[in-house]
């Protein structure tokens, strides 16, 4: 039994390299990142973050997350065909063709995957397997519906976690011309999820399992790849402001999913409400954080009263000042500064030592020191919203 379970497990994890999805994870971080990268050094003459970096804070959660949701469904018997995770994989890659992840939040992809499943049998599918058609139909849409809300918790947890340093820092032109600064809230989550499959060694230990049976009485394992993420993009909110605000949202449509997915063991038809509520829900999320967005003044723009934190880069002497994005700098080594030149004058006036009044997201004031050192990048590895007046002014 226990030789058994042990080679299944061997398997399972040797049919994570069988899915699409695992290579195109890699493929499209590298396209994003690659693509991200160029926009920062046309914005800014040099890369901000790392390659990957959309990926970074999400692998140990992404992990964990996976081995308890692994160990869930294999003990409540949540059976899932190979044809459904293939089903799953084309969507994935289908939703993501534009190397954007703001379709790839649960709420979509699995909302899109169960349509499919209930729209696929109704055509003409002599072109697939019997057994895969079979697999459709017989799929279970309370598991999915279960499923959805507790990735959408994950992307709860993954907002949670979202600074206002961990955001992509952007140039773009504001309504009246005047440029401004934008941040893209991106992140990219990966989940080894281990489910049972029809066929193998493994044979049902309890007249209870598994609760989601599907074809043969004889199941595997196999590890799913489950790729979710969001992105979106602020102006006139902090990236931090928004990501809590989507944050909450989520929880709110999580627990709606998850009561209606458990509801559904009693009226199978809250399965579907649950599955269309998902990605209503999430659209109507987004929605409101763009009205709320767009309702504001720019909030990285260029001001009289100080210089705003456009962007750290991650690493720098800035970072090491714990200097944080929307933050506004007053002074540097007793000189006020309002733009990008003042800001480097009051740096070189004191070549080793740095002193740095700032206003902090909540109106304190509070100070940043460090000593300067040879190396040390000669804006600190700051970013800010380039004055154009300043500039004009310079030039004249």
């Amino acid at each position: 039994m226990i030789s058994d379970w042990f080679f299944e497990l061997m398997k399972g994890f040797g049919r994570l390299f069988m899915q699409p999805v695992t290579y195109w994870t890699v493929l499209l971080l590298m396209m994003a990142s690659v693509k991200r990268i160029k926009r920062e050094r046309r914005d800014f003459g040099s890369k901000i973050f790392h390659i990957f970096a959309e990926w970074r804070k999400t692998i140990g959660i992404s992990l964990l997350f996976g081995l308890i949701l692994s160990i869930v469904s294999i003990a409540v018997g949540f059976s899932l065909p190979y044809p459904v995770v293939l089903l799953y994989s084309a969507v994935v890659i289908l939703l993501t063709l534009s190397l954007r992840f703001s379709w790839i939040s649960p709420a979509y992809t699995l909302a899109l995957t169960a349509v499919l499943l209930l729209w696929l049998p109704e055509l003409n599918t002599s072109f697939l397997p019997d057994s895969w058609v079979t697999a459709f139909e017989n799929t279970s849409f309370t598991a999915l519906g279960l499923l959805m809300g507790v990735f959408l918790i994950l992307e709860a947890i993954l907002f949670h976690r979202f600074r206002n340093n961990d955001s992509f820092p952007q140039y773009v032109k504001g309504s009246r011309g005047k440029l401004i600064g934008q941040h893209r809230l991106k992140r990219l989550g990966f989940l080894p999820v281990f489910f049972l499959i029809p066929g193998g060694a493994i044979e049902p230990f309890a007249g209870w399992w598994p609760i989601f049976e599907i074809g043969d009485g004889t199941y595997g394992l196999m590890a799913a790849p489950i790729l979710l993420g969001f992105e979106h993009v602020v102006r006139g909110v902090s990236p931090r402001s928004a990501a809590l605000t989507m944050r909450s949202s989520l929880v709110v449509l999580a627990i709606l999913v998850l009561g209606l997915s458990v509801a559904s063991f009693y009226v199978p038809i809250l399965a579907l409400v649950a599955i269309v509520l998902a990605p209503v829900g999430r659209e109507i999320s987004s929605f409101l954080l763009r009205w709320r967005d767009h309702g504001k003044n720019p909030y990285f723009t260029p001001r009289y009263d100080g210089l705003p934190i456009l962007g750290v880069i991650p690493g720098s002497p800035a970072d090491q000042m714990n200097l944080v994005v929307g933050e506004t700098i007053e002074k540097v080594n007793g000189l006020n500064v309002t733009n990008e030149q003042d800001f480097y004058y009051a740096v070189q006036s004191n070549l080793a030592y740095c002193k740095i009044a700032v206003k902090d997201t909540a109106g304190e004031i509070r100070f940043a020191k460090r000593a300067m050192y040879e190396n040390d990048h000669y804006e600190l590895g700051l970013v800010f919203v380039k004055d154009q007046y300043a500039k004009q002014k310079k030039a004249k």
